[in-house]
């Protein structure tokens, strides 16, 4: 029986996939969790035509707009699960990643706080956990006020 992480992480993914959100643009939609628990969210998927550049790797958007969707699921399986708006979002580019190749996402919540939470993600080829980026993702928790 998968636990209620994962069964979470299945559906933050189907809810990325969906057409007409950027998140689908981006492939999130090819996308397979592999291991969820609190505040870590594993995730792998195959490089496709639509998420290259015209070198036909890995798009760098592409990989910014992943690490940004599951570092913010692993936010999502925290308690409280928030989203957060961004803050930051800092990517290291370290190799290209060709069509066709798989890869792996690991997101992880380093800290979470009552108004920021700090984030880390690494993705690597999963054929010789070559890395490929890196991110950190800051994400803030804004009050919301009603309106009168």
């Amino acid at each position: 029986m998968p636990s209620k992480y994962m069964q979470l992480a299945k559906e933050i993914i189907k809810n990325y996939g969906t057409k007409g959100q950027f998140g689908c643009v981006s492939g999130a939609g090819n996308v397979r969790a592999v291991h969820a628990e609190e505040g870590n969210l594993r995730v792998e998927f195959e490089v496709e035509k639509d998420q290259s550049n015209h070198f036909n790797t890995l798009h760098g958007g592409c990989t910014s707009t992943l690490i940004d969707i599951f570092t913010t699921g692993a936010l999502l399986l925290t308690k409280p699960a928030r989203p957060g708006v961004s803050v930051d979002l800092h990517v290291t580019y370290l190799t290209a990643a060709k069509i066709g190749e798989t890869l792996v996402l690991d997101s992880t919540v380093i800290k979470q706080g009552k108004t920021l939470a700090f984030t880390k993600a690494e993705l690597y080829r999963k054929s010789d956990n070559v890395m490929i980026a890196t991110g950190v993702h800051t994400k803030a928790f804004p009050t919301v006020k009603k309106a009168n």
